[in-house]
């Protein structure tokens, strides 16, 4: 059976078909069920249909506990008729705490699968079950399980906190859940921003569908062109760390942040450039992240949207909590102003982090990189006056190209950095790549020709370079405002030109085969 991938034949003509057939459907309800039929077919194709039985059971779920939720404070307002604000306030905690036995159950049933799902695989459960002969089936791990995971546990608090309208549409839920442009690697939608999208899918527009096929194809030349061809190559050297040195590593370090950042943004276009043609708009989930000036700005820019959600349901819950609140109020007394600012971004920062790092995966690696991250950014949250200090001591131009290139160059460490922690699957990867790289120097492979003998010759680098260098170029523009926008004003001939270009340019230089068309992004797996 054929795996469907974004980056794979398979998907472009199934793409192509489904955008037909939705394109000629009169009305939205038709439109929506052309989507949903078209999120089973994709299911099945990309992680089979027994897996899309624990996404049902999830929405299942989570439309009874909210229509649960719903009817809770509509009982509340009912009570609530007639009350001055002092006697609502009593009666309104009251029914938050049905509300929230709705909202751990939810959580419990979600978070509990997702962490089944995660400790599963690390702790080896398969095994323990065989060697006390037990009957325990291979862990399935659903198609896209930490995103709506963290979409569906969103939608609950957000219907708790009465942030979001609960939808009485069982089929309009389902169809948000399962999205196929975002049900892979995102990015994490809200759901009561893509039902009502949902629910309100425009008729056909000429210049929607060719700005979202416009995008789709900018991602198949970052993925196919450009990361899929780094990837062999930074995979090979990190395998065999002790047989590379040098220049060699740097090279496969910065090749390996180039092709992550590639396989990511490109998969994102893919998936955003999909939607849009359905006249769907996803959030997005990059913004230049290698122009960003600190490590903060950088995830303000990089996976958006699990910052985000991070933020919103973790960071803000921890630190505007009364308790904690307290707390650090009991450290200022004692302590100081100083003590209380560093606890109060620490602790939720560093739950946060570790959170994160396990999101990506359970290893050792993963908790190292996320403390790595933690403490990097609370650094510069808690000791933001002094670090701002520092370049006045040095008598440094902060506004010169110099210093923001500088600024810029620091980020592109601390990021290369992290990937070197989780590089090797291990914990002690970084300090393995770091002796390696100044074992030796071996300069010699930039003069004699042997740079090209570790997978990518001479024309496939011209490919690569000639790729990231018009992605450097876009994204620049991309910072003063719409690329495509700025396309659109150019003469017809131009357009066209850049479009065929666009087109070409995957058609003959995209990475194509049997591992072409198995291969996966590299957030699918998350």
């Amino acid at each position: 059976m054929p795996v469907m991938t974004y980056n794979s034949l398979f998907f472009f003509v199934f793409f192509i078909l489904f955008l037909l057939i939705y394109l000629l459907m009169p009305r939205p309800l038709p439109r929506q069920i052309v989507i949903l039929a078209g999120n089973f077919y994709f299911y099945k194709y990309a992680g089979g249909l027994n897996c899309m039985s624990v996404l049902i059971v999830f929405s299942v779920v989570v439309y009874f506990l909210t229509r649960r939720m719903e009817a809770i404070y509509a009982s509340y307002e009912k009570e609530a008729e007639g009350l001055t604000k002092k006697e609502q306030v009593p009666l309104l905690q009251s029914y938050k705490k049905k509300t929230r036995i709705c909202l751990i159950a939810g959580i419990a049933v979600i978070l509990g699968t997702l962490l089944y799902v995660k400790l599963g695989r690390l702790l080896h459960f398969e095994e323990v079950a065989r060697i006390r002969e037990l009957s325990f089936r291979k862990i399935m791990v659903p198609l896209g399980l930490s995103y709506f995971t963290f979409s569906a546990i969103g939608y609950l608090a957000d219907v708790y906190w009465r942030k979001a309208k609960v939808e009485h549409n069982y089929l309009t839920l389902l169809t948000a859940m399962s999205f196929f442009p975002a049900i892979v690697e995102g990015p994490i939608s809200r759901y009561d921003k893509l039902m009502k999208q949902l629910r309100e899918l425009p008729s056909f527009s000429y210049e929607r569908v060719c700005h979202g096929m416009q995008r789709m194809f900018y991602g198949f030349l970052k993925k196919m062109v450009i990361a899929d061809r780094i990837t062999p190559v930074t995979t090979a050297i990190f395998s065999d760390v002790f047989s590379y040195a040098g220049v060699e590593m740097v090279l496969a370090v910065i090749g390996n942040v180039a092709a992550i950042y590639m396989d990511f943004s490109g998969c994102m276009d893919i998936v955003l450039g999909a939607a849009e043609t359905m006249g769907v708009t996803l959030d997005e989930n990059f913004r230049q992240p290698f122009f960003a000036k600190s490590a903060a700005e950088f995830w303000r820019r990089w996976h958006i949207t699990l910052g985000t959600w991070f933020k919103d349901y973790v960071y803000m819950p921890i630190a505007m909590n009364p308790r904690f609140m307290k707390w650090t109020g009991k450290v200022r007394k004692k302590r100081g102003n100083n003590a209380a600012k560093i606890l109060s971004a620490a602790v939720p920062l560093m739950i946060v982090w570790i959170l994160t790092g396990l999101w990506h995966g359970t290893g050792k690696d993963y908790l190292l990189w996320g403390f790595y991250w933690g403490i990097l950014i609370i650094i510069e949250t808690a000791f933001a006056k002094e670090l701002k200090a520092v370049p006045g001591k040095l008598h440094l131009n902060t506004g010169s190209f110099g210093y923001r290139l500088f600024q810029m160059i620091r980020t592109f460490v601390f990021f290369a950095v992290g990937r070197m922690i989780t590089a090797c699957g291990a914990g002690r990867s970084v300090f393995l790549i770091l002796i390696q790289m100044f074992r030796e120097a071996r300069f010699h492979i930039l003069t004699d020709g042997s740079l090209f003998q570790y997978g990518l010759d001479k024309k496939n680098a011209a490919v690569v370079a000639c790729g990231l260098l018009v992605v450097w170029i876009v994204d620049i523009a991309a910072s003063k405002g719409s690329v495509r926008e700025k396309i659109d004003r150019w003469p017809l001939v131009l357009r066209w030109v850049v479009y065929y270009a666009l087109v070409m340019s995957v058609v003959i230089f995209g990475i194509y085969g049997q591992a072409y068309d198995a291969g996966a992004f590299v957030y699918g797996g998350f």
